[in-house]
């Protein structure tokens, strides 16, 4: 099997999230069988480490790294990823258009099946230790991203990250969510917000009506809003043009003063990334569909 469609990879994927080792291991046998597991990178090869670490009964020693360390050009933080969709109660058009970014990593095994991992991790409780030992072994002061793919699936999942966080106060948090839901229901019953996560409010999600709400927990920076550009300017973050479509349909859709995200997230401002600054609230940061 050269690569996994998007059916199948939401398949596998929502095993992954409904806990069901036993359906998740059956769905990657199935590449294991089609492939080559001798082929190193393949995705014969590590559904097949996947397999090897479910049969061991999910030890410590994970197949893919929990925490992605190095970065890249892109997202030079340490992060963190669940499967897409799956994973993301509060999706609308991002996930029904088939606009969802994170689908385009699906063509890279480790990437996809980190986030399969990690989605299965986050529904079990000794992989929920995995998970919390993983965050808490992070090196002392680090910027981190929380959900560059996935969402809060659950309020007890936000209460997991939340008292990680709470717990490990010398990392600087930041991330995006349309699971406004789960966020507001433990806001309800006196969850204890951090201090050092920043949230970004995304679009396109299923709980628009919910903005309002949302956007007053301790937690929310502001709003990242996904606007609709021509798509050959899709991704063109450095160019004039993408930058005045940008802000031609956001001030379209009426959003005032934007700040058009540069793609790169590490040096947006001279002060650092603005998604992760507090000290930025209110700022609605911009980009074109992806």
């Amino acid at each position: 099997m050269a690569t996994v469609d998007r059916a199948l990879g939401l398949e596998i994927a929502g095993y992954a999230a409904a806990g069901d080792a036993v359906k998740l291991r059956e769905s990657l046998a199935s590449i294991v069988d089609a492939g080559d597991v001798s082929r190193r990178g393949s995705w014969a090869y590590f559904a097949s480490r996947f397999i090897d670490w479910l049969d061991a009964g999910t030890p410590e020693d994970t197949p893919f790294s929990v925490w992605s360390l190095e970065g890249n050009v892109k997202l030079p933080f340490a992060a963190f990823s669940a499967a897409p969709v799956v994973t993301c109660p509060g999706a609308g058009a991002c996930a029904l258009d088939g606009w969802c970014y994170s689908l385009k990593a699906w063509r890279f095994p480790a990437a996809y099946f980190r986030q399969v991992q990690n989605t299965f991790l986050l529904t079990k409780s000794a992989g929920r230790r995995i998970v919390a030992n993983a965050t808490n072994a992070l090196p002392a002061d680090i910027a981190c991203r929380l959900y560059v793919d996935g969402d809060f699936a659950t309020v007890a999942q936000v209460a997991f990250w939340m008292s990680l966080f709470n717990g490990r106060p010398d990392l600087s948090v930041y991330g995006y969510s349309k699971s406004w839901r789960q966020l507001l229901a433990y806001d309800a019953v006196g969850g204890k917000w951090p201090d050092n996560y920043c949230l970004n409010l995304s679009n396109g999600g299923n709980a628009e009506n919910l903005r309002p709400a949302v956007a007053k927990l301790p937690i929310v920076r502001g709003d990242f809003l996904a606007v609709d550009i021509d798509k050959r300017l899709a991704g063109k973050y450095g160019s004039k043009e993408y930058k005045a479509a940008v802000r031609q349909a956001a001030a379209q859709a009426g959003i005032s003063r934007p700040f058009v995200c540069p793609g790169k997230c590490g040096e947006c401002t001279p002060k650092g990334h603005l998604c992760g600054r507090p000290a930025a609230a209110g700022v609605n940061v911009v980009i074109g569909v992806h």
